[in-house]
């Protein structure tokens, strides 16, 4: 029996024997030619010579050699050339919720290597922990409404490498995704800007290693951030929707990196006085994910200690109509001093981050190796362009030269969160240069998806507006539009797991 551990308020545990009495059922991921446990090999053959479908489809079995007699087999099905590790994560998701569904409470899942991809093992174990998690609202105001799992059991055959360190990377970056989850994924008045900076606040206590400060006075926002000032201030009449910007920071004593994220964390989008008509308003408190997944990496590396210096700035504000509100039309002058047109006020996101961004890039002359970021809920466009699942990463010239994006995508689909390469080009310059004596047009009126380069734009947009465009420093831009989650779906808090795997929170294995 390994080290327990505890995440989401659930037991976890490495576990000895598939028939251990501390659990009530046992799922096993099956895949064409992974033989199964050595003790199950004889039974697994003979219930697959009396149904085919076993290959196909979840199904739960009675078999007295495993806890509580209960064994679930998930199969991943045929395995062809285009297949990645996500085949296994919607396996073990599968398997497990075909285990709660037949009552099982204390589940134990069985992890094999699977040499077609390294990481399938924790793969499959994050599947199986997203299960554990309840959602923020639920917790505190609907408790009835959780799932009543008590303890989930990890049994390894075959592995290399430690099950304990397994587990400890497994649950260290649930936890980050359960705070990305619970902030992405509140309603609007539970998560206010200043009820997110209460809840960052109480995430990173006093035996953190993040350090964690909070701009909320209008007249600091507007002196500092005269971008995302605009955008706030139609919420500012509301006491309870005003903005603030959250800092975060963690630096250990040694390292030779560092990453500087920007986070969109826009508690609700209602397009502003170009407002969302027509339905497509609802889900708009996801607009935060991007935000979100900037607080649940600051966690992971909390909870991971790695050898990497990471500051964070998450501009939360809420996109309100009123007659306070900003308007299209509007000439502002951004941080950096340029005159910037607002050419359609639901491309809120871009004025939000552009003069953190800003910011971040003037401080980075003096960091160590910086690498900055944008992560935002950005675009329909880049829904439309990759499909649900994906999040697009753009690379300024200085991080394409470093081959950054390709390399990106390659640490973050070894963990199943998927990316896709997308590349900004001079037409996406061009679509935001100043017209007449402006220096910067926000946006266009129309909406992205109506736009032929819809996602690439904004990135262009704030590589000019934070001075970026001919400076050495690498800078990428991540849009998950597409890959935070909708509703009534739980966030996914992509691409915490990317990160994760590009800076080497997670082993290489």
């Amino acid at each position: 029996m390994g080290v327990e551990r505890e995440v989401n308020g659930v037991r976890v545990a490495a576990v000895g024997e598939i028939n251990s009495a501390h659990y009530d059922a046992l799922v096993l991921v099956t895949a064409p030619g992974l033989v199964p446990p050595q003790a199950l090999e004889d039974f697994v053959a003979a219930a697959r010579q009396l149904d085919a479908e076993l290959e196909r489809a979840p199904a739960l079995l009675q078999c007295a050699r495993v806890s509580g007699a209960r064994l679930v087999l998930a199969p991943t099905g045929a395995l062809g050339e285009y297949e990645d590790v996500r085949a296994v994560r919607d396996a073990a998701r599968a398997g497990m919720a075909r285990a709660l569904a037949a009552g099982a409470r204390r589940p134990a899942l069985v992890l094999q290597p699977l040499q077609r991809w390294p990481d399938a093992p924790l793969v499959a174990l994050l599947a199986a922990l997203e299960h554990l998690y309840v959602p923020l609202q639920v917790r505190e105001t609907f408790p009835e409404l959780a799932h009543k799992v008590t303890a989930l059991g990890v049994y390894a055959e075959g592995l290399q490498g430690s099950v304990d360190d397994l587990l400890r990377e497994a649950v260290a970056l649930e936890v980050a995704r359960a705070a990305a989850r619970d902030i992405g994924g509140a309603d609007p008045e539970r998560m206010t800007p200043l009820r997110t900076a209460e809840y960052v606040r109480a995430l990173f206590g006093p035996t953190s290693a993040v350090r964690v400060r909070v701009m909320d006075e209008r007249a600091q926002l507007e002196q500092h951030y005269p971008l995302l000032a605009a955008v706030d201030r139609a919420a500012a009449a509301v006491p309870r929707h005003r903005g603030c910007v959250i800092f975060l920071e963690y630096e250990p004593d040694s390292y030779e990196r560092t990453v500087m994220l920007v986070g969109k964390g826009v508690t609700y989008d209602t397009g502003g006085c170009d407002i969302k008509a027509g339905g497509v308003m609802a889900g708009m408190s996801r607009d935060k994910c991007g935000a979100a997944a900037v607080v649940g990496f600051l966690k992971a590396c909390d909870e991971l200690r790695p050898a990497l210096k990471v500051v964070a700035s998450l501009g939360m504000v809420r996109n309100s109509v009123g007659e306070e509100a900003y308007v299209a039309d509007e000439l502002l002058r951004s941080r950096r001093g340029l005159a910037v047109r607002v050419g359609n006020t639901d491309a809120e996101g871009r004025l939000v981050m552009a003069d953190l961004l800003a910011e971040l890039a003037d401080r980075a002359g003096a960091e160590r190796a910086p690498m900055l970021y944008t992560v935002a809920t950005l675009t329909g466009h880049a829904v439309r362009a990759y499909g649900r699942g994906y999040t697009a990463v753009l690379d300024s010239h200085a991080a394409r030269a470093a081959g950054h994006a390709g390399a990106f995508r390659a640490a973050a689909e070894r963990l199943g969160d998927m990316v896709e390469v997308s590349v900004l080009r001079r037409e996406d310059l061009a679509a935001h240069a100043g017209r007449g004596r402006d220096q910067l047009q926000q946006a266009e009126s129309a909406a992205s998806v109506a736009l032929p380069r819809g996602h690439q734009g904004p990135a262009a947009f704030l590589l000019l507006a934070a001075g970026l465009a001919e400076r050495a420093l690498p800078y990428a831009h991540l849009d998950v539009a597409a890959s935070a989650g909708d509703l009534p779906d739980d966030p996914t808090a992509a691409p915490l797991l990317g990160l994760a795997a590009y800076y080497g929170l997670v082993a290489k294995r």
